[in-house]
C-alpha cells in the first residue's frame, strides 16, 4: 500500500484486517508520502491461528498529522509477528503510534524494531504494548527503539508497556534515543566529515535500513529515489 496525494491538504483513513489461517505468511508494506498539510489515519488488525507468521513494514514520510496504529492477537501455537517501522518527521509533523502484540497462544513470538528521526519542531508519541497472556507459555516478546534527534526543539515520547500473566515467558524493551555518541562523532569529524554531514549520514541510515526491507525492487528504488532528491536538498542547504 502506498499513500501518495497529489494535494498538500486533505483526510485519509484506512483500515485493514487481516486473519492468517493455519502456516500462513503474510508481509504487510505501507508507504505514507501524503501532502504537507494532510491528516492520515492508518489502523491495522491481524489474528494468527497456528504456526502463521504476519510481516509490516511502515514508513511515514509525509502527512502533516499521522495516527497509525496495529493489533496483532497471536492466537496460535508458533505463531509469530514482525514489525518494521520507519519514519521521518520534519517542520511540525506530527506522529501517533499504537501497536499492541496480544501473545495468546503457546511459543508464539513478535519483534517490533522502530527506527526514526525527527528534526525541527516535529512531534513523535510511540506506545508499544506487549501482552503476554495467561496460557502464552514459552512466548517470546521484543520491542526496540531508536530515535535520532537532529534538533534541540523537537519532541519524542516513548511509552513501552510489557504485560504478563504467565511465568514461562520473556518480554524486553530496548531504546536508543537522542544524539550521535561523542567518540564516534569526533572519530568521523577527524576523518573530514563536518558535524552536519555525519547527522545527515546516520539520519538516511536509519530510514535506509527499512527500505532495504521492502522486498519489491520497483517500489524500494521509487521511494529510494524520491528521499534522494530530500537528502540533496538537505546537504545544500
Amino acid at each position: 500500500m502506498d499513500f501518495r496525494s497529489q494535494a498538500e491538504i486533505g483526510f485519509a483513513a484506512v483500515q485493514t484486517k487481516l486473519h492468517l489461517a493455519k502456516g500462513a505468511r503474510v508481509l504487510l508494506v505501507q508507504i505514507q508520502r501524503l501532502g504537507e498539510e494532510f491528516r492520515f489515519l492508518n489502523d491495522v488488525a491481524a489474528q494468527t491461528e497456528e504456526d502463521a507468521r504476519f510481516e509490516q513494514i511502515e514508513l511515514v514520510l509525509g502527512g502533516a498529522e499521522t495516527y497509525q496504529g496495529a493489533r496483532t492477537d497471536l492466537l496460535g501455537a508458533r505463531s509469530s509477528l514482525k514489525t518494521d517501522i520507519g519514519y521521518l518527521l520534519k517542520k511540525e509533523e506530527h506522529l501517533d503510534m499504537n501497536y499492541i502484540a496480544n501473545h495468546i497462544g503457546r511459543k508464539t513470538e513478535c519483534a517490533i524494531d522502530v527506527k526514526g528521526v525527527l528534526r525541527d519542531e516535529a512531534h513523535k508519541l510511540f506506545r508499544g504494548t506487549i501482552d503476554l497472556r495467561k496460557g502464552a507459555k514459552g512466548a517470546v516478546g521484543n520491542e526496540l527503539e531508536d530515535v535520532l534527534l537532529m534538533d534541540d526543539h523537537v519532541i519524542n515520547q516513548t511509552i513501552p508497556v510489557i504485560l504478563c500473566d504467565e511465568e514461562d515467558v520473556e518480554g524486553n524493551h530496548g531504546a536508543t534515543i537522542g544524539r550521535i555518541d561523542d567518540a564516534l562523532l569526533f572519530y568521523l569529524e577527524s576523518r573530514g566529515m563536518s558535524r552536519k554531514a555525519v547527522y545527515e549520514m546516520m539520519a538516511d541510515a536509519r530510514i535506509d535500513a527499512v527500505i532495504h526491507k521492502i522486498p519489491d525492487a520497483e517500489t524500494r528504488d521509487r521511494v529510494a529515489m524520491e528521499l534522494t532528491g530530500h537528502k540533496e536538498e538537505r546537504y545544500n542547504d
